[in-house]
């Protein structure tokens, strides 16, 4: 089914904190999330690993400390005063969103006026799939859910530094070989990790896969191929979607 809108591929509330993880265009997911969920009410955009900059435009509010106090929501307000759209990290550096911490996170959903709070939880370093490592994901207590995005163009790719992130990670865990091409059962072992340690921070945190980089269309046997080895894992929402040129988006599931 085509969905006209992220709120409807995923089935968002009028309330959530959404974490994104993995690899293949999280950034640029995180920003036209933000973009559409800021039309419907006070949107916050952060990071517990590294983001991409904000946008231009796009107030951003630096918090450097490890833990929230009250000068927080005054200054979140401020920022919110200009705009519906925010950002929140410990600074801008190297044209990246640095972290805050969990705790800031759970703040700024919990006490600092946003419906939905956008959170980039672990990083890729621009490929288009990768594993977590052992500390990964940095998730805050109040995720209300867990999105891994897998860029479709991984598939059928080397298992290596070049290709993908965290190769050995992905070899541990999917029982690959080092090298060998990428395949959809191996992504779908990567999945189910994730959904273990999404389980581990709050069980009823809901998880969904969004499969990105898919201008082919739906139909396409990559598609098809993940769609049959993620059967197993208990999804929220099973996505694909299409973010270069005009904006397009299906529910598989």
């Amino acid at each position: 089914m085509e969905c006209a809108s992220w709120r409807e591929a995923f089935d968002l509330g009028p309330q959530e904190h959404i974490a994104l993880v993995g690899g293949g265009g999280k950034t640029t997911t995180l920003w036209s999330l933000g973009r559409e969920l800021a039309e419907l009410g006070p949107t916050i955009v952060t990071t517990t690993t590294k983001a991409g900059a904000p946008p231009e435009g796009v107030p951003t509010v630096e918090w450097e400390r490890l833990l929230p106090d009250r000068s927080l929501h005054g200054i979140v307000a401020e920022a919110f005063a200009r705009g519906p759209l925010i950002a929140v990290g410990s600074g801008v550096r190297e044209g990246r969103l640095r972290a805050v911490t969990p705790e800031i996170a759970d703040e700024l959903f919990f006490r600092c006026g946003a419906r939905y709070v956008l959170n980039e939880a672990d990083g890729a370093r621009m490929k288009p799939f990768k594993a977590p490592a052992e500390h990964e994901p940095v998730l805050a207590s109040t995720t209300t859910l867990l999105v891994v995005v897998v860029g479709l163009d991984a598939l059928g790719e080397p298992i290596d530094e070049e290709h993908v992130h965290r190769p050995e990670r992905i070899v541990a865990l999917s029982g690959a070989a080092a090298g060998q091409a990428l395949e959809a059962a191996h992504v779908a072992a990567v999945v189910r990790e994730y959904e273990a340690r999404c389980a581990d921070v709050d069980e009823a945190a809901r998880f969904a896969v969004l499969i990105n980089k898919v201008e082919s269309g739906p139909d396409d046997p990559r598609v098809c191929a993940l769609a049959a080895a993620l059967q197993g894992v208990e999804l929220s929402a099973l996505v694909a979607a299409s973010q270069s040129g005009v904006m397009r988006r299906w529910r598989l599931r």
